[in-house]
């Protein structure tokens, strides 16, 4: 059985290789009318699907090669990527980031790191803490986390300071975040240690008691769990607020120290990702979306310009490139439409 020392090395250890998107105060369940446009709803009715893209990779040996006149295959590394239907988005208040969202590679360590330790973890409650630079991918790692535990059979929230959202046995709840402690069944689900209703039963004796089922409470964007939480936690935190808030949780909300672990920086080759992801929203499919030789090497002084930060990144690109790419998706959507005449 790992300790969470041991845990606390595995993250570090994933860092070091770089490996890493209503009711009010009452209780409601099933608000689909409400969130009919939400990836909450996308998620708890399986809406979200999956794909791939590739990014070709430019090695110092192939440079060399060019040299030497002789040939190489191209390596490639693969990316994932969820995607919402049309009419969906990313995040209660991060519509920018559209219905499509990158997988960065370390997503999936983390989401280990977090399920092994609720299933081996003796303690009810365990807390850890991503904290990373402003546009680092927080909340992107926030809902990846809600779809895959969610997918995992497990109960889960996710807190905003405006909004918490809940998938409580299968069942949608929501409420305002700053009446938390008035809305009962999430109240319960982050209180309580009483097994869940639904939890399915095991072999054992009739005294034997039920497992609970693990519930994971992801409070991101700055909100912090309340005083008397039990559950599983990831709080999600700027990196300069990170130990003003870890005095809050210790301290003040009398809650065990979280293991921190830093969201990484972007690689070029997550960049090229998350642009070619961005760039096809405008366009019919992510394969038609591409970055040409001349936006490489553009990329590659922003890059360095911005010191790897996405958000700036994306933010040139959307002002210099979409408009762009807005065209020759119109342009192709004519040309087919002619073809079909």
């Amino acid at each position: 059985m790992p300790s969470m020392k041991e845990l606390q090395d595995l993250l570090e250890a994933l860092d070091a290789e770089g490996s890493l998107s209503i009711g009010g105060g009452e209780e409601s369940a099933n608000l689909d009318d409400l969130y009919e446009d939400s990836y909450l709803y996308a998620i708890l009715h399986n809406k979200v699907k999956h794909d791939t893209i590739e990014i070709a990779v430019v090695s110092t040996a192939a440079t060399s090669q060019e040299n030497t006149g002789e040939t190489s295959p191209p390596s490639t590394h693969s990316f994932d990527v969820l995607i919402l239907p049309k009419e969906y988005s990313w995040g209660d208040d991060h519509e920018s980031l559209g219905r499509k969202i990158l997988i960065r590679p370390g997503y999936a360590a983390v989401l280990a790191a977090l399920l092994s330790a609720s299933r081996t973890n003796q303690s009810p409650q365990t807390i850890f803490m991503a904290t990373g630079s402003p546009g680092i991918g927080r909340s992107c790692l926030a809902y990846y986390l809600v779809y895959k535990i969610f997918e995992a059979g497990h109960d889960i929230v996710i807190s905003d300071p405006m909004f918490t959202n809940a998938f409580i046995d299968k069942q949608y709840y929501s409420c305002y975040s700053p009446h938390l402690e008035k809305h009962t069944a999430i109240y319960q689900a982050i209180s309580s240690t009483q097994p869940s209703s639904s939890t399915p039963s095991t072999p054992s004796t009739p005294s034997s008691p039920q497992p609970k089922k693990p519930t994971w409470w992801i409070c991101d964007d700055g909100f912090l769990p309340i005083k008397g939480t039990q559950c599983h936690v990831l709080v999600t935190s700027a990196t300069a607020q990170a130990d003003k808030c870890i005095e809050t949780l210790h301290k003040k909300h009398k809650l065990i120290t979280p293991v921190q672990f830093q969201i990484p920086k972007w690689s070029l080759d997550e960049i090229k990702a998350g642009l070619i992801v961005s760039l096809s929203e405008v366009g019919a499919d992510i394969t038609d979306a591409s970055i040409t030789k001349d936006q490489e090497v553009t990329l590659e002084n922003l890059y360095k310009k911005f010191k790897g930060s996405p958000r700036k990144i994306f933010a040139w690109v959307n002002s210099n490139w979409v408009v762009e790419t807005e065209s020759k998706a119109k342009s192709k959507t004519k040309t087919n439409s002619s073809k079909s005449k």
